[in-house]
């Protein structure tokens, strides 16, 4: 068989950009990843600044409970409520109920 060779070039040109395509394809999921990223971050970050503000807004209430809480009125109730205390002249009743 006498045929004669081709030239490199062309062959060398493929090769060359398909190691281009290659190379832009591994940058382009290296950026892609570290945008997900980022994006999950965020939603993490929002989700977290809410639960904030909620327990914010539930500090607020309990420390105003606590402001309250010394005052003979709301010792009172707590007294009644929990300890099911009563004064001497009262009666405490309790009701069972039955199924």
């Amino acid at each position: 068989m006498s045929r004669p060779w081709r030239n490199g070039r062309p062959a060398s040109l493929w090769v060359g950009v398909a190691l281009l395509v290659l190379i832009l394809c591994g940058v382009g999921i290296i950026f892609g990843l570290r945008a997900r990223a980022i994006s999950i971050a965020a939603q993490d970050v929002q989700r977290l600044r809410e639960e904030q503000g909620k327990l914010q807004a539930e500090i607020e209430k309990l420390r105003l409970e606590l402001a309250q809480a010394a005052t003979p009125k709301v010792v009172e109730q707590k007294a009644r409520e929990i300890l099911r205390w009563v004064y001497p002249d009262e009666e405490l009743v309790i009701l069972i109920r039955r199924r």
